[in-house]
């Protein structure tokens, strides 16, 4: 008798919850109640009938079978317990990765999302996401609302489900798995059952293993790890037949999440639960939950499901962009269709010079920084490999070009770059660094709709080496031009002279001074930002971002300095005190036509000027 009063007590609940939520959401959005089943009308044993795209644009259906309400051991959030069986499901190794959002149906009237798998029940078994937690997404649209959800929240992806005796028996019957679970269930070797997400792997279609490759370190460093590589995949052939009927969304069609499009294509595939107007529900859990989102919302066109050990899972393409995703949660996603996000387009252009060969390439990406940190060096990446059809030695100089989105303004940055292994991989290292520089700043966010980037690639060695530095005369005063020769030796070349002038600020204290003569790509590490650049963060804004670029080092650079000493100190410490624009009065730059490396110093004595000895 307990027991029956504990589950008619929680039947209770959840329809005075359900209630709760109707009566808030009621002003929210025009819904449809009579279209809907509420969980307090769903009892086990109960069947019907869930929609879904198996191949093609084709909604197909299955069948399902209530076996139990219950909630997560972890919250009060309620699921509906199903058994999925027919044909197609057989025929495609149970439940597929990419059937999130399947809506089902008893009666003819929708309860909720396919959501989480049980990877032990022979894909078969899953769990209900009920749709009125599904509902209560509509009501982040509203500025400044919450959710309507009463459910509490879980960060979790697993949903741990108590197997009491009842619960038990029922999982008996069905023979969910012959050869293991049901002997461990019977015998209570199990106590908790958990299911995961029916999340497809976030697909991502690039036209090399490289591109891929770069791309998933790139997230897998960013916490996203459900990842599934397509190289030398190019889309949707246009010969597809596409019908008319298939453009128009339902409940079952298959969506897409895209992060990506053009050369390099990242989408997840889930499908469609729910349509309002131009709003879509779909998923029944998230994306990536990240809350409120931008992101591109397709209609997908679904090849195949692919076997897997853990799940199968579906590989499909986008034929047609249809919206915004505008939320990402617990509850599922929901997007916008006819409206969409802002995008960041990125263009390069690779020319060839071995075989006068020009490649072109593009993408369009959701500018989010992880998103557009990964993307693009791995577009860059993979142009050059198509332009030279190689992967080796080879030098390129490269110019960038980052558009801000707010005021239009370009920042261009160019440097030169060799290789003797890899140049591709090369050329693409500066774009870490530019993205911390402008990402990272402390005092301005700072979005970016335009990167268009061009690079001209050689396979000769164009290395140098700084082999020689001196200078005439070892004595100097305030005011005085020093004449620095340098003897720079290119790779299999003859030797190079060349002579940089500095000249010595009047307030230039007497004592020691040292010159340092180094070329642009000597000591230069780009990885770590902070450690390198101290303070970097810091940079305010735009503008000085751009002043700050400008004087950085390039790799075909020679830079001579002249570091004063302070005679009564270390000679390790320079002495800047007093002098006003420190780096431009004692640096001198050399541009050339090579990579340049080497590093020399020389000593020089600072006399005192005689006018000031007769003061």
């Amino acid at each position: 008798k307990k027991k029956i009063l504990k589950q008619n007590l929680f039947v209770l609940l959840i329809a005075i919850a359900v209630l709760i939520v109707f009566v808030r959401i009621v002003g929210a959005i025009d819904v449809n109640w009579e279209n809907f089943i509420l969980i307090n009308d769903i009892y086990p044993g109960m069947k019907g009938v869930g929609k879904t795209v198996f191949t093609g644009t084709k909604i197909e259906e299955f069948e399902v079978e209530v076996i139990d309400i219950i909630r997560d051991s972890e919250s009060s959030s309620p699921y509906i317990l199903v058994a999925l069986s027919g044909d197609k499901i057989e025929n495609n190794g149970g439940i597929s990765a990419g059937m999130s959002g399947s809506p089902v149906f008893f009666g003819g009237k929708l309860s909720g999302a396919i959501s989480h798998a049980w990877e032990m029940s022979e894909h078969n078994l899953c769990l209900i996401t009920p749709i009125m937690s599904m509902i209560s997404l509509f009501d982040y649209i509203h500025e400044g609302r919450e959710s309507t959800n009463i459910f509490k929240d879980s960060d979790e992806k697993i949903v741990s489900v108590y197997l009491d005796e009842n619960l038990r028996n029922k999982l008996i019957g069905l023979n969910l798995n012959k050869n293991t679970f049901d002997s461990c269930i019977a015998e209570n070797v199990v106590d908790i059952i958990y299911f995961d997400y029916i999340q497809s792997p976030l697909l991502i279609e690039a036209l090399s293993y490289r591109a891929n490759k770069y791309i998933k370190s790139g997230f897998e460093k960013n916490g996203i790890s459900d990842i599934a590589s397509l190289p030398g995949h190019k889309g949707i052939n246009n010969e597809l037949k596409i019908s008319t009927d298939a453009k128009h969304l339902y409940p079952g069609s298959a969506i897409g999440v895209q992060l990506s499009t053009g050369d390099i294509n990242i989408i997840g595939i889930g499908t469609a639960t729910y349509i309002n107007n131009n709003y879509v529900l779909a998923l029944g859990h998230p994306f990536l939950h990240r809350g409120n989102v931008s992101y591109l919302f397709s209609s997908v066109y679904i090849y195949h499901s692919f076997p897997s050990i853990v799940m199968p899972f579906k590989i499909g393409t986008p034929y047609l962009l249809i919206g915004e995703v505008v939320q990402d949660r617990n509850e599922g996603i929901l997007a916008k269709t006819n409206t969409f996000p802002s995008i960041m387009s990125c263009r390069v252009y690779v020319h060839d010079l071995e075989h006068n060969k020009d490649i072109v390439s593009g993408v369009k990406v959701i500018p989010e920084k992880e998103f557009v940190q990964s993307v693009v060096p791995a577009l860059l990446i993979q142009s050059v490999d198509n332009a030279i059809n190689r992967i080796g030695q080879g030098n390129g100089l490269v110019k960038f070009n980052f558009r801000n989105a707010v005021s239009g303004e370009i920042l261009s940055y160019e440097n030169l770059f060799f290789s003797e292994n890899d140049i591709a991989f090369e050329i693409s290292k500066d774009l870490n660094y530019l993205f911390e520089v402008i990402y990272n700043n402390f005092h301005e966010k700072i979005d970016l709709n335009e990167i268009v980037i061009e690079a001209s690639i050689n396979k000769d060695n164009n290395k140098a080496v700084i082999q020689e530095v001196n200078v005439d005369i070892a004595d100097y005063f305030p005011g005085d031009n020093i004449e620095v020769n340098i003897i720079i030796s290119p790779f299999r070349q003859s030797d190079k002279k060349e002579v940089i002038n500095i000249r010595l600020p009047e307030n230039i204290k007497n004592g020691t001074a040292m010159i340092v003569v180094r070329g642009g790509s000597t000591e230069k590490e780009t990885n770590d930002v902070a450690e390198n650049n101290k303070g970097l963060t810091y940079l305010k804004g735009w503008s000085e971002i751009d002043s700050f670029l400008s004087k950085q080092d390039r790799n075909f650079q020679v830079i001579a300095e002249i570091i004063p000493i302070n005679i009564n100190e270390n000679l390790s410490q320079p002495d800047t005190n007093g002098l006003e624009n420190f780096d431009d009065d004692y640096r001198i730059i050399l541009n050339t036509d090579y990579v340049i490396e080497g590093y020399h110093e020389i000593f020089i004595n600072i006399l005192q000027n005689q006018n000031n000895e007769m003061e």
